[in-house]
């Protein structure tokens, strides 16, 4: 980042559940570090990085939004992540270039479902961070409970630095720093902007020393410094409590913990110093590595020095120039007007313009390098998990994966005249939201969007009507079936056809077995090269794996199978790699018709929580939508329902629970796995495909 050396570069990210607070600690940092002047409110709807219409009326972060602000000689670049379920794709992609996180709890709710989510994504991506525990003013709120919910939840060490101030009545007046040995209290007639140090109160003193007590066991468990002077009773400075809480981050051996109510501008600069204090710059993370064109995997260091190499993690539509990328630069530097390789695509691009981003402003910038998260304007085509790259050093990174669709609406527009404009709408939004897809029912000739949940794709077919000007029409929502294949079946398959005056011949004999739940597909071969050529055996499992997308039987992809290749014979004249793959296609519809299938549906897990008067209701609506009850635990005057529901049962399930709770309830709900329907709601649902069997 111009101006700044990378080991003063912070690339963070804030996620957490939805409504743990995220946004308006974002806005608190914007307003501290002297970005913004004015502080927003997600709930006044004036909230700087939510700055969609429809965020602002829905008061949620639906798209990740990425700001760079400036505290005590760093540069911090931030993205602030949704916390719905629904837009999980904005925090998987986010999580892929960050160095470090922020992660939320309620001091209320404790460790929900969504956090779960989230800190498993953050482990997936080895990402260091540190946990804020919000809303400790609340009736209710448990620092030390959000504590062992932290430990006991998400199987995480924690490092409590941090611990709530109390008067008497239990009112929060501010927080203990633990490594400073300090009281801060904010000022409430300035917006929180100052904080006032002061000597520990002697109603807390005994308190807040046995927390620090703890804290000093800890890390002497990972500093020998520590160690050394924390048994022989000497003094701790606070650097050297400062150096051994960065080493236990780095090595994401702990997790830092702060804590405040972040609407009552509490407790939020001691965030901005723990981003500085423990959390890596991008010299600090390992080096970045891809695959060269030709030879073995390289890496590339958070360097100036280094080839130039980037990923692309978001492409968003720009009012000006149609697509700005969200490019994360790993190794090197560029300028604007340089030209560089889509090594992903194969294609060069020049970087027509290079911005700093700030929600949906930006500022021109000449030139971007190691370290930097920036948005690009490219002369040519470019998706997300793209790599640009110096042409003279090519290195492919790797793409971010997202999951697949789980529910899809029948689309389709008013006129046959409208229906180009609604699929090109569709497109431009397809390539910015790698979880929303486009494609037609085969057995029904629909026009389907397919995505994550009922809000994203509700979210997006307005803005198909509102930022592109497509009227339309939508069916209900449709269930993301998938099939499996019933019980094991051998096949022998021949495939014998003339193709423009030349034979092409095949013969395979295949076992095909089903696998447990969440298998995916596996091929396997035990067939000698001298009977068929392994370019004849990679033929077979592309001509498979091509079958899958869907079963001749119900018309949905098929999953959780196995299929070995045991025998064959080729023709010397008339066998070709494309009769091998026909043949293979053609052995997977035979073994589907033979075998039968099993109907999978995408299953939701997640949380409910409702005011305990209203639980029997809720319990007993569960049960009529095929839910299962998992625990429920009290929360003071709440319940919360841990459960799994089949997403079919969830359509509407929102007004439902309003209705039955006056609206006090609340619920957070995503699909974890796929299950077998029901056999009576199986066969209802492969007759209205036209199945009789």
């Amino acid at each position: 980042m111009a101006g700044y050396e990378v080991r003063r570069i912070r690339n963070i990210g804030i996620i957490a559940h939805i409504d743990a607070g995220k946004t308006t600690l974002t806005e608190r940092i914007l307003y501290y570090t002297g970005k913004i002047h004015r502080m927003g409110e997600v709930h006044e709807g004036t909230a700087e990085m939510d700055w969609m219409d429809q965020e602002r009326e829905r008061g949620i972060t639906i798209s990740a939004a990425a700001t760079t602000v400036q505290w005590k000689e760093h540069a911090i670049n931030i993205i602030d992540t949704p916390g719905h379920v629904d837009f999980t794709a904005e925090v998987e992609r986010s999580l892929r270039v960050l160095d470090g996180a922020i992660v939320l709890f309620s001091g209320v709710e404790g460790v929900e479902s969504q956090s779960e989510a989230v800190w498993r994504q953050a482990d997936r991506y080895r990402v260091p961070r540190i946990a804020f525990v919000n809303k400790l003013d609340r009736v209710g709120s448990d620092f030390e409970g959000a504590l062992q919910d932290m430990v006991d939840k998400l199987g995480a060490t924690v490092l409590a630095v941090a611990v709530p101030w109390r008067d008497g009545e239990g009112r929060l007046i501010g927080m203990v720093d633990l490594v400073r040995r300090t009281a801060l209290r904010w000022d409430p007639e300035g917006f929180g902007r100052r904080v006032e140090a002061l000597p520990i109160p002697p109603e807390i003193a005994s308190e807040a020393e046995e927390w620090r007590e703890r804290l000093l066991e800890k890390l002497a468990e990972v500093s020998d410094a520590v160690a050394e002077r924390f048994l022989g009773g000497a003094d701790i400075s606070p650097r050297e409590l400062v150096a051994a809480i960065r080493t236990a981050t780095l090595e994401r051996l702990w997790v830092p913990v702060l804590g405040g109510a972040v609407l009552e501008n509490i407790g939020v600069q001691p965030v901005l110093d723990a981003v500085v204090d423990f959390l890596p710059s991008p010299e600090e993370v390992p080096p970045i590595h891809g695959f060269p064109p030709r030879g073995e995997r390289e890496a590339r260091r958070a360097s100036a020095e280094e080839p130039f190499a980037a990923l692309v993690f978001k492409v968003a539509t720009d009012p000006y120039a149609e697509r700005l990328l969200y490019t994360r630069i790993y190794s090197g530097r560029a300028a604007e007007g340089d030209i560089v390789l889509n090594a992903t695509g194969g294609r060069k691009v020049r970087l027509v313009r290079l911005f700093r981003l700030h929600a949906n402003r930006r500022e021109r910038l000449d030139s971007v390098e190691a370290g930097d998260i920036v948005g690009v304007i490219a002369s040519g085509p470019v998706f997300t998990g793209e790599t640009l790259c110096d042409p003279d050093h090519p290195l492919l990174l790797e793409r971010i994966s997202f999951p697949e669709p789980v529910v899809f609406f029948a689309v389709e527009p008013r006129s046959e005249r409208e229906e180009p404009e609604l699929r090109a709408a569709l497109a431009r939004i397809a390539q910015e939201d790698p979880t929303f897809r486009v494609r037609e029912d085969e057995a029904t000739g629909q026009l389907l969007v397919g995505g994550m949940g009922e809000l994203q794709l509700e979210v997006q077919l307005r803005r198909v009507r509102e930022e592109f000007g497509v009227a339309h029409r939508v069916g209900k929502p449709i269930v993301a079936y998938r099939e499996a294949l019933a019980r094991a079946v051998d096949i022998v398959e021949e495939w014998a056809q003339v193709l423009a005056g030349r034979g092409q011949y095949a013969r395979i004999h295949v076992r095909f077995e089903p696998l447990t739940r969440g298998g995916g597909f596996e091929f396997r071969s035990t067939v000698p090269a001298e009977v068929l050529p392994p370019e004849f055996v990679e033929a077979v499992r592309r001509g498979i794996e091509g079958g899958l997308g869907a079963s001749p039987i119900g018309g949905f992809p098929v999953t959780d199978l196995r299929a070995t290749l045991h025998g064959g014979r080729c023709h010397p004249a008339d066998s070709s790699e494309d009769a091998f793959e026909a043949c293979g296609t053609q052995a997977l519809r035979r073994a589907l018709e033979e075998g039968g299938v099993v109907l999978l549906e995408p299953v939701a897990e997640g949380d409910i929580i409702t005011p305990a008067e209203y639980l029997g209701e809720v319990v007993s609506d569960l049960g009529r939508r095929r839910g299962e009850i998992q625990s429920i635990h009290t929360r003071g005057v709440v319940d919360a329902i841990r459960c799994s529901i089949p997403l079919g049962e969830t359509f509407g399930y929102a007004t439902q629970l309003r209705s039955l709770t006056q609206g006090r309830a609340v619920h957070t709900l995503r699909v974890t796995r796929y299950d077998a329907v029901p056999e009576g709601i199986a066969r209802e649902v492969l007759r209205s495909r036209g199945y009789d069997g």
